[in-house]
């Protein structure tokens, strides 16, 4: 399921598999194959959300303790994102994508009463509304004929990008029981990706978002007790660096 996928995972492959095993279990048939049509469709990548809290949690040996959080943050991205879809759609399955985004919602909700991890109800909670934020700052740019200037820059890219990447982190490193030192610079590296990863999405020059993956890169070299940090960051830089646009074969 993963072979085809353009990107080094192969340290937390079995992982990996086993985050979108759980998936297939937990979703209606119906709404699996809405999902693979749309994201087939449109190129997503799903599996990032799920591989930086993993290649996280790797980095101090605790892979296998990060699957839920990295399910339930893939299903954050999968709503966040059925949700942008309509946007570049004009027939009626609009309202179907919608809705598929809702029941995506729906699902994390119901999977954290039965796995026992309401308590990060508030901090998902919070996520969601921040990037949600992030999109509306960067709609209303966009629709009032704006450039994503640099002094808003980090700004609404961080809300829409760079919280979820931490987030993504700092959850990997929770779930392995690392102290907060060590999972405050897990963190810090998600959020500085994530605004370079979104400035490259945004069209925004290399001259832009270099310097934040660098900046991003410097917590990742502080981390003391951390024995498994390359794949990361090869992961992370061959992410920034694929081309806008690039397909990938979505696993669901």
């Amino acid at each position: 399921m993963i072979g085809d996928y353009p990107f080094s995972v192969q340290q937390i492959q079995p992982q990996i598999e086993d985050v979108f095993a759980k998936l297939q279990t937990w979703l209606h048939d119906d709404a699996k194959a809405l999902l693979h049509c749309y994201l087939m469709q449109f190129g997503v990548d799903i599996v990032a959300p799920p591989a930086f809290v993993l290649f996280s949690a790797q980095i101090f040996n605790g892979a296998e303790s990060a699957i839920y959080p990295a399910l339930f943050l893939l299903l954050i991205h999968l709503a966040m994102t059925m949700h942008n879809i309509p946007r570049r759609i004009r027939d009626r399955g609009r309202q179907l994508v919608i809705l598929e985004g809702d029941y995506l919602y729906a699902h994390l909700l119901f999977m954290l009463y039965q796995t026992g991890c309401l308590n990060l109800l508030e901090r998902f909670s919070r996520l969601i509304r921040e990037m949600n934020e992030g999109a509306i700052m960067r709609r209303l740019y966009e629709q009032g004929g704006l450039a994503l200037a640099d002094d808003r820059m980090q700004e609404i890219l961080g809300k829409q990008y760079g919280l979820f990447f931490a987030e993504c982190c700092d959850l990997g490193g929770i779930s392995t029981g690392q102290p907060q030192a060590e999972v405050s610079l897990l963190r810090q590296f998600g959020h500085d990706f994530g605004i370079a990863y979104g400035a490259q999405e945004a069209g925004l020059s290399a001259e832009v978002y270099e310097p934040l993956l660098d900046r991003a890169f410097s917590y990742l070299d502080d981390l003391q007790g951390a024995k498994e940090k390359d794949g990361l960051k090869e992961y992370a830089r061959q992410l920034v660096a694929a081309p806008k646009g690039l397909k990938f074969r979505p696993a669901v």
